[in-house]
């Protein structure tokens, strides 16, 4: 049985204008949009008032994911992200910014208009196996770090040298380095090297202890 129509819009912006034809023709075809608009970017001006947004994170005008949710989510529009999901960080970030549920561009387009209905009454979608991956990657840090071993990574993490981690740390500079490889050894035990400061920052984004940035994959 087909579900009752809805008079709601949705408004689907993503960089790609073929993804979009997929995903309005699941919305017009269930009912769970009266009409479904495309836009490559967010542009407040162009979207009805009240329309639920589908949100691709990366946009290729390099807006922030938080900034474009805090945006749309303030005007009054339910925001569902449809992504990759290839980064846990932009996910988490998506999340505080007041987006109600993430659905994975590899899922099947039942799981997006079933988050669109819901996003369209304010009720959000758990994913679990989603939400697990996000979970794990926060519960590394309390399950493998000591607290001092997640200063000396925040602080290494952040690009300041072994030198001032020790001096703000009340630590010797021999201990830091010692630290410094500990937790190196606990990423690649865990599956997950690190073969610079850069991989080591990345691993700080995506376990909470460093705010996310865009450009973190």
């Amino acid at each position: 049985m087909t579900p009752p129509a809805t008079s709601r819009t949705v408004t689907i912006i993503d960089d790609h204008q073929v993804i979009s034809l997929g995903v309005r023709s699941a919305l017009l075809d269930t009912g769970a949009a009266a009409e479904a608009i495309w836009l490559p970017a967010v542009d407040p001006a162009r979207i009805p008032a009240g329309s639920v947004v589908v949100l691709d994170l990366r946009l290729n005008d390099g807006s922030s994911p938080h900034d474009n949710i805090t945006a749309l989510s303030g005007a009054g529009h339910p925001v569902v992200v449809y992504t990759s999901a290839e980064n846990p960080c932009l996910v988490r970030e998506a999340i505080a910014a007041g987006a109600l549920t993430i659905v994975r561009k590899s899922a099947p387009l039942d799981e997006l208009v079933e988050a669109v209905r819901a996003a369209a009454d304010g009720e959000s979608v758990p994913s679990p196996d989603w939400a697990s991956a996000l979970d794990a990657d926060e519960d590394f840090v309390a399950r493998h770090l000591t607290s001092t071993e997640a200063g000396v990574l925040t602080h290494y993490a952040s690009g300041a040298t072994s030198g001032v981690v020790a001096r703000e740390m009340g630590l010797a500079l021999s201990t830091v380095n010692t630290y410094v490889t500990r937790i190196r050894n606990k990423y690649r035990a865990a599956g997950r090297p690190v073969h610079s400061r850069v991989d080591l920052f990345r691993r700080a984004v995506e376990d909470g202890l460093l705010p996310c940035v865009c450009c973190c994959s």
